[in-house]
């Protein structure tokens, strides 16, 4: 995502609910290699303790990396066959296989509103630290909105419902978007069904818990909440009014995910030696 220069303060912005969490943050590292300089999403493993999943912007290589507990990059993985127009999302979750889990990359963003189609990158996720030169290829699908050409940042995988989620960007109010095609097969071509309006604007990131429950987005100063009941979609508890998490503001501020067991959630921004972020949270 290009933004204008805007140098932000270090405000921290939070409301009354604040389920027993720390305004502070805590600072696990900053990122340590010059192929990582605009990480546009980030997503933790399940697998892979302590690990995060983090891509480039648009205009770089198609490659993911694995980040450690302390943001240094311990691999990266370069992705055959697919592109990077402009990937600005990442999401860890279920999948087709029942006993997997799989890594899925939104190339889903499009400034201009010029794009007829989106697409997700899905590979399944490595049961131990992959080495620096591995090459994966992934399935691709290819997604259109039904409402014209949306730039988008957020894509979320709903391990309940068994959907993925879409929310674009720029909009006055934004709006959430759906697939049923969690389990697609490489090449398939889908379109998106549009469900609710949100009231936010600059939409740049955001995650649902691997247990389902816990939702979160991200705009450019702000982080928004909604507990989701096992008997609710995703769209009806983001219908309800959502609550404001503590959030420290990052220059470019990209991208957010909650922990593995929704101790808390993660943020990460782009440029070289970005910052990574740990925000601890009490249910």
């Amino acid at each position: 995502m290009r933004l204008p220069r805007i140098l932000f303060g270090s405000l921290i912005l939070f409301s009354g609910h604040s389920f027993g969490q720390s305004a502070k943050p805590a600072m696990l590292g900053h990122t340590n290699s010059d192929q990582l300089t605009e990480a546009s999403g980030i997503a933790s493993s399940s697998i892979l303790p302590g690990c995060y999943w983090t891509h480039n912007d648009s205009g770089n290589k198609p490659q993911v990396f694995l980040l450690n507990n302390k943001a240094q990059v311990i691999s990266t993985i370069k992705l055959k066959g697919a592109g990077n127009r402009d990937c600005e999302e990442i999401a860890e979750g279920i999948g087709p296989v029942k006993s997997k889990r799989y890594v899925y990359v939104g190339d889903i963003g499009d400034n201009h509103g010029a794009r007829k189609n989106i697409r997700i990158y899905r590979f399944e996720e490595p049961a131990k630290i992959p080495g620096n030169d591995t090459t994966i290829t992934p399935d691709i699908l290819s997604l259109q909105f039904p409402n014209g050409a949306r730039d988008a940042e957020t894509m979320l995988i709903d391990p309940i419902g068994k959907k993925i989620y879409i929310v674009s960007k720029r909009e006055k109010k934004v709006s959430l978007y759906k697939t049923d095609q969690l389990f697609f097969k490489n090449g398939d071509k889908t379109g998106l069904q549009k469900l609710i309006t949100l009231p936010y604007t600059w939409v740049t990131s955001g995650d649902i818990s691997k247990d389902g429950h816990h939702i979160v987005i991200k705009t450019l100063t702000m982080i928004y909440y909604w507990h989701r009941n096992t008997n609710e979609t995703v769209e009806q508890a983001m219908a309800k009014p959502a609550k404001e998490l503590p959030y420290q503001v990052e220059k470019q501020g990209e991208a957010i995910t909650i922990t593995p067991n929704a101790d808390g959630y993660v943020t990460i921004s782009e440029g070289e030696n970005a910052p990574v972020y740990y925000y601890k949270w009490k249910f």
